[in-house]
């Protein structure tokens, strides 16, 4: 998985001399603050979290970030917990501290690169392990990093998400049909409280070269899905829908993918779509860092003794899905997408 990092510590003074000298420390002592980064998807084979921290100290902010010593504990130990929504302890195990590929060149240092993990063989988190055990799949994933030189541990606990069960398209071999009298839509049932959905389209396409060929993937994020109340028998339910026009597809086609001259054309192949479900910490997490300036640093955690952001998502998907021909020609020829060279085959 992919880590994110925003996180370090920036201090602004402002100073109004009116004395002709004026002498001051702009360095305010104080501890370290542990920060938390874990997004757990259960089906994934390996889970991780960042443990890192906030520094200060002389000079700049950014030459800190490159020295691996300011950022990161020595001897930090943490775990990963499941617990019944009574509070039951169910499984507990240590995570391994683990050097991964280096970082992207960025503000922090690229190596070592160092994260907490586990894997699935050790630690028993997937929706299908509990049903073969015959036990519900309604469980609170905790975390705890014990850091030394901390009197109280840095926590964080969240809950584990049901996969979301899709009922609309009922087959997966239909093609994708903007233009038909009923437009290409999905739909879904979770039974979650607190949910967030977005919808990952995942395009497969082939640029072809004089002399080359090259598999490329195009991705992007449909956002803004509400539930609607549907009645049934006994009571009502959430149902989530999307419909997908063509306007919306096309534009964000051409947002994702670049003109190339070099390529001679190209040939779109499938399309997936993928339900991603997570919890509403992540929204607030991301919807208050979105607009920081006006809270002026203020930004949502949902780590105690710490800050950042532990939670987990699920997902489910319809892949390898064909588009039309008429969709295909609107692709080639549509006004949105007509300057990226695909072809009507």
């Amino acid at each position: 998985m992919r880590f994110s990092s925003r996180f370090f510590s920036l201090s602004l003074i402002l100073v109004l001399a009116i004395s002709c000298e004026v002498e001051f420390n702009p360095n305010i002592i104080s501890t370290p603050t542990p920060v938390i980064y874990g997004i757990i998807h259960p089906q994934d084979s390996i889970y991780s979290v960042r443990l890192t921290k906030t520094f200060i100290g002389p000079g700049s902010a950014y030459v800190f970030a490159r020295i691996a010593d300011s950022i990161y504990y020595k001897g930090a130990h943490v775990y990963l917990e499941t617990r019944t929504t009574a509070g039951k302890l169910v499984e507990k195990v240590e995570l391994t501290e683990t050097e991964i590929g280096d970082r992207l060149p960025g503000i922090f240092a690229q190596a070592p690169n160092i994260v907490y993990q586990t894997d699935a063989s050790k630690f028993h988190i997937r929706p299908e392990y509990f049903d073969s055990l015959g036990q519900e799949y309604n469980l609170t994933l905790n975390l705890i990093a014990e850091i030394p030189g901390f009197t109280t541990p840095v926590k964080a606990s969240t809950r584990l998400r049901a996969i979301p069960k899709i009922t609309e398209p009922r087959f997966t071999f239909v093609k994708v049909y903007f233009y038909s009298e009923e437009p290409y839509w999905m739909q879904w049932m979770n039974t979650d409280e607190e949910s967030m959905f977005e919808i990952l389209v995942r395009m497969r396409y082939k640029d072809i070269y004089y002399d080359d060929e090259q598999d490329r993937v195009a991705e992007w994020v449909l956002t803004g899905i509400d539930a609607n109340e549907t009645s049934f028998p006994g009571g009502t339910r959430k149902v989530y829908s999307y419909y997908f026009r063509p306007e919306n597809f096309y534009s964000q086609v051409r947002a994702a993918i670049q003109e190339d001259p070099e390529v001679e054309v190209r040939v779109v192949k499938d399309i997936d779509f993928e339900i991603l479900s997570t919890n509403r910490e992540m929204g607030f997490y991301r919807d208050i860092y979105e607009i920081s300036d006006d809270y002026r640093g203020t930004g949502f955690s949902n780590i105690e003794n710490g800050i950042g952001l532990f939670t987990t998502y699920s997902s489910a998907g319809i892949y390898g899905l064909q588009l039309g021909q008429t969709e295909i020609d609107s692709l080639a020829l549509g006004r949105y997408t007509k300057h990226l060279g695909f072809t009507r085959w």
